[in-house]
Parts: C-alpha cells; sequence; structure tokens
C-alpha cells in the first residue's frame, strides 16, 4: 500500500465536519493524486482522480459557476449526510435544520477545493474498499473512510 492516500473536497464540507461533527470527515480517497502517479494496473478516472476533480472545481468555483454539477451534487451530498448524522445521534434537528440553511445559502466560493492527504498507515484499520460497482472504473482503486479524524490527515488549500 503507498505510504499516501488522496482526497478532494470541499472548504464547506470540511468547515460543516470541523463544526458539526467533532472534527470527524467522510473521505473518499485514492492513493494516487493523479494518472501519471498510477501503476498500469490502476486506472485513475477524472471523477475519482483528486487532481482533476481539484482542478475542475476550483476552475467551476473562480467562475463563479451557478450551475455547476460538482457545486450542486456536493450541496445534495451535504444534506444528506446531516440526515444520516441526525439520523445516527451525532447532531439534532436543529443542527441539521442549520447546516441544511448553510448549504443552500452558501455561495459559489464557499465550495473551494481542498486537498486532503492522509498517511496511510494512521488509517489503514478504517479504509473501506469502494464496491466495484460505485467506482468510477471497475480498475480504480477507490476507499471511503467514514470516521476520518482532523488529527489523521493534512488539509492544503491553495487559495489561503
Amino acid at each position: 500500500m503507498p505510504i499516501l492516500l488522496y482526497s478532494t473536497n470541499t472548504w464547506l464540507a470540511y468547515w460543516i465536519a470541523e463544526y458539526y461533527y467533532g472534527a470527524e470527515h467522510f473521505v473518499w480517497c485514492t492513493p494516487f493524486f493523479s494518472p501519471r502517479q498510477a501503476p498500469a494496473y490502476a486506472n485513475v478516472s477524472p471523477t475519482s482522480c483528486p487532481s482533476a476533480i481539484y482542478h475542475a472545481l476550483d476552475q467551476e468555483v473562480r467562475a463563479g459557476d451557478r450551475h455547476s454539477p460538482r457545486i450542486r451534487d456536493n450541496r445534495i451530498g451535504l444534506v444528506n449526510g446531516a440526515q444520516r448524522k441526525r439520523a445516527d445521534g451525532i447532531i439534532d434537528e436543529e443542527q441539521e435544520s442549520e447546516i441544511v440553511s448553510i448549504v443552500n445559502g452558501a455561495e459559489s466560493r464557499d465550495f473551494h477545493p481542498l486537498l486532503y492527504v492522509i498517511p496511510n498507515q494512521l488509517v489503514a484499520g478504517m479504509l473501506k474498499s469502494v464496491p466495484v460497482a460505485d467506482r468510477a472504473h471497475p480498475l480504480s482503486v477507490e476507499y471511503v473512510i467514514e470516521r476520518l479524524s482532523r488529527a489523521a490527515f493534512d488539509v492544503i488549500d491553495f487559495e489561503r
């Protein structure tokens, strides 16, 4: 297994997890930042590639694209995540409502991308392999970490 895992997420997703979820983050990640890092056996599709996701989202945020499918999908994911966290007892109804209001009122710039760099040795026991049917490509290497502690990864924010 590689030394590092990578994930691109939005600043708003990061903020919500820090503020409402006790600094525990839901992360979809891969050991390959870009296709150049991947061995011949692994496919790195643009929709699961942290580098491609970062650059595409950055471009849409900089343009203020109000029809961005990435921002739309992130809004949906954040609202769905709040519903799951409430069902799991992590947040209450009022906090869920606040998150939904924040997400619905957020501007494009609130979705600027962040790169998470995750040392594999800190999370190896938490990695869940993404089922083949849910991967961007059957040969891609993708993992989910459902409750990644903030202490277990670094954040690169090229905007700050």
